[in-house]
């Protein structure tokens, strides 16, 4: 046998055992993913004046805003936490934040649009269809940390080595319980490719005229996931915050410091309507 030929053959072995493995592993993850509660909520009365928004960001769930939204309907609002599908784009994230925008302008006097990383860069989206009476931005992504270019070639070699259509996602700051003792909070492990590449193109929603609405960037100095710089570009007229811990990283609705973030947003939120 010729020895190219031989050496060939061992390559497609182990790529297709590679497959394989690749397959068996997702598959056993995903089973588990299916098993944490995604689906959205809402808290608070009915006929409160104030309602939120809460928009959770990619890989994530609702409940990532359990304990925010449980304080804030403790509070007297009415808190809105839908879901961006985890197996969507942002041609279906869009429309539904517009919506739920829009239904929420119509049952209360002042709404507030508030997103978390990638919900970030989908509540500027929205914000710029259907305008909110203030919009507030955790650690948007507009672009990642490791750069553009980066991060796109590592999704191309992705799509080399795997045939499969899915992909690890892994974000270790978000593994920690919160909300509700009976709420089990888990971030998705496992995303379809398409969707990996659905959040690398929110970034072009950050792009643009900013929302006719007063806007709030709340950042971290130690964030690992986003670049806080192409958020201060983005909005360079916005009111700018930094987390109350400086330890804090990108996953702000579950940081330790998670209730100061909420009254540091909820205190700009007073000041804003004191000076109108």
């Amino acid at each position: 046998m010729d020895l190219s030929l031989f050496v060939l053959g061992i390559a497609a072995g182990v790529w297709l055992l590679l497959q394989f493995l690749y397959l068996l592993v997702i598959e056993c993850v995903r089973r588990r993913d299916r098993a944490a509660p995604t689906t959205p909520y809402a808290l608070g009365s009915l006929d409160a004046e104030n309602a939120a928004i809460l928009v959770h960001g990619f890989a994530d769930t609702p409940q990532a805003w359990r304990r925010e939204a449980e304080m804030l309907a403790a509070r007297g609002w009415r808190v809105l936490v839908p879901e961006l599908s985890h197996d969507g784009t942002e041609a279906d994230w869009l429309p539904l934040l517009v919506a739920t925008l829009r239904e929420a302008k119509a049952a209360h006097g002042r709404v507030v649009l508030w997103g978390h990383s990638m919900g970030g860069a989908m509540a500027l989206a929205a914000a710029r269809r259907e305008t909110p009476d203030a919009l507030i931005l955790w650690a948007p992504f507009f672009a990642p940390r490791l750069g553009r270019t980066f991060t796109k070639l590592l999704y191309r070699l992705h799509r080399l080595l795997f045939l499969y259509p899915f992909v690890f996602t892994y974000f270790p700051a978000l593994r920690q319980a919160k909300g509700s003792p009976a709420s089990t909070y888990r971030v998705r492990r496992v995303i379809p490719v398409r969707t990996f590449a659905a959040m690398l193109r929110t970034q072009r929603l950050a792009q643009g005229e900013p929302p006719a609405c007063p806007t709030l960037l709340l950042l971290s100095r130690r964030d690992r996931v986003v670049d806080n710089r192409a958020a201060l570009r983005a909005l360079p007229a916005a009111e700018q915050t930094f987390a109350a811990a400086p330890e804090s990283g990108h996953a702000l609705t579950n940081a330790a410091d998670w209730a100061a973030n909420l009254d540091a947003s909820l205190a700009w939120l007073n000041r804003h309507d004191q000076s109108v």
